[in-house]
């Protein structure tokens, strides 16, 4: 209801905000297409009415009405049309503690984590000063990741599939063989299930 209102008294200027909330909390692409269009359209009309002034432009002052009518209108009946899938689809969509959606928190992660791996990848020195894949250390930025190298036992068991019994391996094994090169090495030297490598790789980092 509050995004109706919008779209109503917005005259057409905040339509393309409602369609983007919609597509944001429904997840739903084409509403995002469409936010896009409707913000194409008042962009349209602000320019119609910037140069309507002209003796050359009538045919701007003329035009000028068209797309705001369209965002404006157009709009409000779109989003009547909508409105129901837009409720259904929004009440479908999981959410974590913070409102929000599951599915926008989880790419998050991961395109953090990725971040986190380049960084490491083409500057070691910086990433082990900033923290990356240090969570057992305060006022790091860790990235999502945990440094297999470094990390604390406990910050190994973070990681899918280990357990303590193998996080204590693995210290075990730092101290007294060396440092490990990538999540096969691990894997390998361990003895641990190969399905692990995969998800390995994916969360941690070898400083």
């Amino acid at each position: 209801m509050p995004l109706f209102v919008m779209a109503v008294v917005g005259c057409g200027f905040f339509t393309w905000a409602v369609f983007l909330n919609l597509g944001r909390n429904a997840q739903r692409r084409a509403w995002f297409v469409w936010s896009a269009v409707y913000a194409a359209l008042m962009v349209a009309f602000c320019v119609l009415e910037a140069v309507s002034g002209s003796s050359l432009t009538d045919l701007a002052a003329d035009l000028a009405p068209i797309p705001f009518a369209v965002a404006w209108f157009g709009g409000i009946v779109h989003l009547s049309v909508v409105s129901k899938d837009a409720t259904r689809r929004i009440q479908q969509v999981r959410r974590g503690p913070d409102g929000t959606p599951v599915l926008i928190a989880a790419r998050e992660r991961i395109k953090k984590r990725k971040k986190g791996r380049r960084l490491a990848a083409k500057d070691p020195v910086l990433a082990r000063e900033v923290g990356v894949g240090r969570p057992d250390l305060p006022g790091t930025q860790d990235f999502g990741l945990v440094d297999v190298n470094h990390a604390s036992p406990e910050a190994l068991c973070t990681l899918p599939g280990i357990t303590p019994q193998i996080a204590e391996r693995i210290e075990e094994t730092r101290q007294s063989i060396g440092l490990f090169t990538s999540a096969e090495d691990l894997c390998a030297t361990l003895d641990l299930p190969p399905n692990l490598t995969d998800e390995l790789r994916e969360h941690a980092v070898f400083l």
